[in-house]
């Protein structure tokens, strides 16, 4: 029954964290419109930050001593889960619809598949094959749609591309999480990670801020940068490191198709965006691709066969 309620706790944990990562989208639309893309990423992370730090070195006063196994994965993870997906995701919604944006990120697992059989080498089964067969195509309505509607290869094509690159460098992020390192709680992984992605990224925020009229900035993108600081930065990483650490990647992975169902949904109600019939159908396909490479294929009979033995042999065991 602990085990039960450990696992449903971790995947609410996921499904709040993916549920966040999907309102980001929309929030990181409004904030590229007025505020540049290294920028507005810096400032996030900063808010986020600050609350880490007082949050680990101040109330719980946690400390590790990393190896160099672990600070080489942990800069993986800001570089491929932070600066990559952020600036990726901002670059790419200057040129695409959030709805768009939300669909791609739901490819997000099809992604962990792959790059976990690269960098874990985990087996692709067969229903992992066919369900990246359904993401491709769901992926390529999406698109298609837009080249034929409007008969030519425009800029919401290339800001496609970008979110497909962000996706990638998240799904990197996920991967990396499974790989074993210094043990160490959520709050901690994410405030190193976290600070990590701020150094990186300080040089390039500083060129944008120079000359930027910060006075002149409206309340909803402060109230906007205030949220991706609080929530994004913030909760949805304690909350996704808290998650997958009780569960396996591939069962995780299934999580990031929250996405998104939350930024269509905002898309819809905060920036008017329509949804096209090309965003249902991609998203039906996208979905079940999802749902099928998650799946656990039947255990073989021979297998059963051999867990029914290893049951009796230690029911015996403990008979006697």
């Amino acid at each position: 029954m602990i085990i039960m309620g450990e696992k449903l706790s971790a995947y609410l944990d996921l499904t709040v964290a993916m549920a966040i990562a999907g309102s980001a989208v929309v929030v990181s639309k409004m904030m590229v419109a007025t505020v540049p893309v290294f920028l507005a990423t810096e400032l996030g992370i900063a808010i986020g930050l600050v609350l880490l730090l007082l949050v680990t070195f101040v109330i719980k006063k946690e400390h590790h001593r990393l190896d160099k196994k672990t600070v080489a994965v942990l800069l993986g993870q800001a570089l491929a889960g932070i600066v990559l997906y952020r600036v990726f995701i901002f670059w790419g919604l200057q040129l695409t619809s959030a709805a768009n944006s939300g669909l791609i990120s739901s490819s997000g697992p099809a992604i962990v598949v792959i790059l976990a059989f690269l960098i874990l080498k985990e087996k692709i089964s067969k229903n992992n094959a066919i369900g990246l067969a359904f993401v491709i195509v769901g992926l390529l309505c999406i698109n298609l749609y837009t080249y034929f509607a409007e008969g030519t290869l425009n800029s919401s094509v290339l800001g496609n591309f970008l979110i497909l690159i962000a996706v990638t460098g998240e799904g990197l992020f996920s991967v990396l999480s499974k790989i074993k390192c210094v043990p160490m709680s959520p709050v901690y992984r994410t405030t190193l990670v976290a600070g990590l992605a701020f150094i990186c990224l300080l040089p390039l925020a500083i060129y944008d801020a120079w000359g930027y009229p910060f006075a002149e900035m409206s309340l909803q993108t402060i109230l906007c940068i205030g949220y991706y600081g609080i929530f994004v930065s913030f909760i949805s990483y304690v909350l996704w490191f808290r998650g997958i650490a009780k569960v396996a990647a591939s069962n995780a992975a299934i999580f990031i198709s929250v996405v998104p169902v939350s930024s269509i949904i905002l898309a819809a109600i905060l920036l008017n965006e329509k949804i096209q019939l090309s965003h249902l159908l991609g998203m039906s396909l996208i979905i079940c691709g999802i749902l099928i490479a998650t799946q656990k294929p039947p255990a073989h009979p021979d297998e059963m066969v051999g867990t029914e033995l290893k049951t009796i042999t230690a029911d015996t065991i403990e008979s006697d």
